[in-house]
């Protein structure tokens, strides 16, 4: 194989692979609603105090979502593939009843270029994400 086509197919397949999960994620998986999600590894303790808890993302994209877990001074890993959402399982959250239902969580994801038009994501119960492109409304 010819070192041309090699660089060819080391730039085209992680490309291709981003943009089809990327497309995964915005399309609700094609339709199916599927959802991959997996902790990575156990508990590890962070050193933040005991009554401390949050998530935060490493990659927060549509289709993948790998978040940072912190609960009672521990942390783990959260994986998700597919149809990504805001549930990422912290038992922090759990206990305060979060993930019960009756929930719904919206915002801008990415601002498109003139900053009157975004693309927002929005979910309900701590389903997937589901992505739309709206007007930006500013407060005065």
């Amino acid at each position: 194989m010819s070192w041309w086509l090699r660089v060819a197919l080391a730039i085209v397949i992680p490309v291709a692979g981003i943009a089809l999960l990327s497309s995964a994620g915005v399309t609700n998986v094609y339709g199916t609603g599927t959802e991959w999600q997996a902790k990575v590894g156990g508990w590890l303790p962070d050193g933040a105090q005991r009554d401390t808890f949050w998530d935060a993302p490493f990659v927060d994209i549509p289709g993948l979502s790998i978040y940072n877990v912190h609960c009672h001074g521990q942390m783990r890993v959260d994986l998700q593939l597919g149809a990504t959402g805001p549930f990422h399982n912290n038992p922090c959250y759990a206990a305060m009843g979060m993930y019960s239902g009756g929930s719904s969580d919206t915002g801008v994801y990415l601002m498109l270029p003139g900053g009157f038009q975004a693309i927002y994501r929005d979910s309900v119960d701590y389903r997937p994400w589901t992505y739309s492109i709206r007007d930006v409304t500013y407060l005065p």
